[in-house]
């Protein structure tokens, strides 16, 4: 009876195990994957935008950008830096993590760059040309018209005769 209790006992936590091997409170990779990219995209906005801006801490400003990604995907602060730390410790993991994150801004600037744009048009503060008039096409009604030929007498050929 011992035995059987060791059993069940061992086949119920071997079920409520980590599928991903990873340790409780560790974001899984592809939530971690979504976080990373939008602090990588909030760091360099400050860096591009706001350090310009003499105005405006920069500091400040990307732990704003931070919290807003913190609460947008439902963690907290903690939760993500010792994420961070654990895939940094295991490199292997944070080198996968990394590939995805560079192939999707591969992606995303591919698809920038190379999307179809609709057209611009311009502005000028010369008048436009009007429209040219929308000319009708003459349409031929084939007849048949006696036609004399040097080398016979008479023959019937067809001629195109505009239709008025």
């Amino acid at each position: 009876m011992k035995i059987a209790t060791i059993i069940i006992s061992m086949i119920g936590m071997a079920g409520c195990a980590n599928k991903d091997g990873l340790p409780s409170g560790i974001l899984r990779a592809n939530q971690m994957q979504a976080v990373l990219w939008d602090v990588i995209r909030a760091e360099t906005y400050t860096a591009q935008y706001i350090k310009k801006d003499s105005l405006k801490n920069a500091d400040l400003e990307n732990a704003k950008l931070q919290q807003q990604i913190f609460a947008t995907h439902n963690i907290s602060r903690e939760d993500f830096y010792d994420s961070y730390q654990y895939y940094n410790k295991h490199t292997e993991l944070m080198r996968i993590l990394l590939d995805s994150i560079t192939t999707r801004g591969e992606r995303e600037r591919y698809t920038t760059l190379y999307s179809k744009r609709s057209e611009v048009k311009t502005f000028s503060l010369m008048p436009l040309p009007p429209e040219p008039p929308v000319l009708p096409i003459p349409t031929f009604k084939p007849i048949t018209v006696p036609i004399t030929d040097s080398t016979q007498k008479s023959t019937h050929k067809f001629l195109p005769v505009p239709v008025p």
